[in-house]
């Protein structure tokens, strides 16, 4: 991968004037703000056991057809695109609150490039023999220790909105590149993409 051919999936959530919202600050720092997300945390809880299942159809279209249908794809986009609004206003990149299923208005967008076709095989079967996600196991493992540093990094962030009106530039970026890491990762584990995810925060 090359500064001219940027991994074809991406999570943005573009840089405002970064003023938000103290009352929203000030239920993140007494937890409230996690129950306001409860019925999207509760709905995709459901909806992430159906995808693990509509993943691993996918690995068998590729592996019989060398390419997945629209429909196993999209699927597979909503519920990232939908878990990544939760997120990006849980973490206060926006103050927008999420939205049920999709929506291209929202300012927290998650981008896939289609994969090429074929799509590689040998991947697929290494996915249907749960391979594909043990090999992800490195990036899982630096993504566990930064997930609990960006909940702290988060409860902190409520504190500066709170006292402040703003969230620090710096903060934007990291809580952005946190996320599409996580993105990333998930997305080549799905299949969204055959080109292994960088061990990297940037774009």
């Amino acid at each position: 991968m090359t500064d001219k051919t940027p991994y074809p999936v991406d999570f943005i959530v573009p840089v405002d004037d970064e003023e938000r919202n103290r009352g929203l600050a000030a239920l993140g720092i007494f937890f409230i703000k996690s129950l306001l997300l409860f019925p999207h945390i509760f709905l995709l809880a459901f909806f992430a056991i159906a995808v693990q299942v509509i993943v691993w159809i996918g690995y068998w279209y590729i592996l019989l057809t060398g390419g997945k249908p629209f429909w196993v794809e999209n699927i597979e986009i909503v519920f990232l695109a939908w878990s990544s609004r939760a997120t990006a206003w849980f973490t206060s990149l926006t103050d927008v609150y999420p939205t049920f299923g999709t929506n291209t208005q929202h300012p927290a967008q998650v981008s896939v490039v289609e994969a090429p076709e074929p799509q590689d095989k040998l991947l697929a079967l290494l996915g249907i023999l749960f391979i594909r996600s043990i090999m992800a196991i490195p990036h899982w493992f630096i993504l566990f220790w930064l997930t609990i540093g960006t909940l702290f990094v988060t409860w902190w962030g409520y504190i500066v909105i709170l006292v402040t009106g703003s969230l620090p530039l710096w903060l934007h970026s990291y809580l952005m590149g946190y996320h599409r890491w996580y993105v990333r990762v998930w997305s080549w584990v799905a299949a969204l993409t055959d080109e292994y995810p960088p061990f990297s925060l940037q774009r």
